[in-house]
């Protein structure tokens, strides 16, 4: 587990300065508003809102503000079992980049700091629980950064393929005809951006829609199965359990009390 050692948000004018020091453990800072330079092992690094700055421990930093700003940070240590986790545990090196998410990550950056200054019940486990969170968020947006834009929108339009044609029979090879990509590639690359392969997505996408229809229309489930684009309601009904959990006469049950 994480060990936390500070955590706090500080707004500092344009006098701000800070030696050269020893980064004693991880540092992971937000800009929230504002400029400033920081100096990590002799690399200049310019930050303004929406950036983020990682610093491992180990690293020599310093820093001056361009003008007043608001900063979160959180400084803190991982075991041997952490950095097997996240990858940016394992590489200790610096580095700076903007959060997609960021009024998001904003949000549990605060949460993170209220957490640490209560010192409330059960104080490591939250604190551990939205730390990591936020690390995932952080090395999710790096992996998407180094897939590149344009793998990134075939994933986006293969995507959209499957909400447009979710109502049509879709194999793999018929993504693999739109996309002009093997099904291999294009199976290997759409699990790896979103977590899914292909048909797991398809199935997602289509039980996502049948549920809308339960609750919006008087249809039976084998007409709903038709509309999904599955190809008989036995299939229908194993894919619906195997997604949700529950069988589809179960979702219609609690949806009718």
């Amino acid at each position: 587990m994480f060990n936390l050692h500070s955590c706090y948000v500080k707004e500092l004018d344009s006098s701000w300065r800070m030696d050269r020091t020893v980064t004693t453990h991880d540092l992971l800072i937000f800009i929230t508003s504002g400029k400033l330079i920081y100096w990590v092992d002799n690399e200049k690094i310019p930050l303004q809102q929406g950036d983020i700055l990682y610093i491992p421990e180990g690293s020599l930093r310093s820093g001056a503000a361009i003008e007043y700003h608001q900063r979160y940070a959180t400084v803190f240590s991982s075991t041997g079992a952490d950095q097997g986790l996240l990858p940016i545990l394992d590489k200790k090196k610096s580095f700076k980049m903007k959060i997609q998410n960021s009024a998001y990550f904003k949000l549990r950056f605060s949460q993170l700091t209220h957490h640490w200054q209560m010192k409330g019940p059960y104080l490591d486990t939250t604190c551990y629980a939205i730390l990591l969170e936020m690390l995932s968020m952080i090395n999710s947006d790096l992996d998407h950064r180094e897939l590149g834009t344009r793998k990134l929108k075939l994933v986006t339009d293969i995507k959209n393929y499957i909400h447009n044609h979710h109502q049509e029979s879709i194999k793999l090879q018929d993504l693999s005809d739109y996309s002009g990509k093997t099904p291999n590639y294009i199976s290997c690359l759409f699990k790896q951006v979103t977590g899914f392969t292909p048909i797991e997505y398809l199935h997602d996408v289509r039980i996502s829609v049948a549920k809308d229809l339960m609750l919006s229309k008087s249809i039976t489930v084998r007409e709903i199965a038709e509309q999904t684009g599955f190809c008989d309601q036995a299939y229908f009904h194993r894919v619906f359990k195997k997604v949700t959990g529950y069988s589809p006469t179960d979702f219609l049950n609690e949806k009718y009390g």
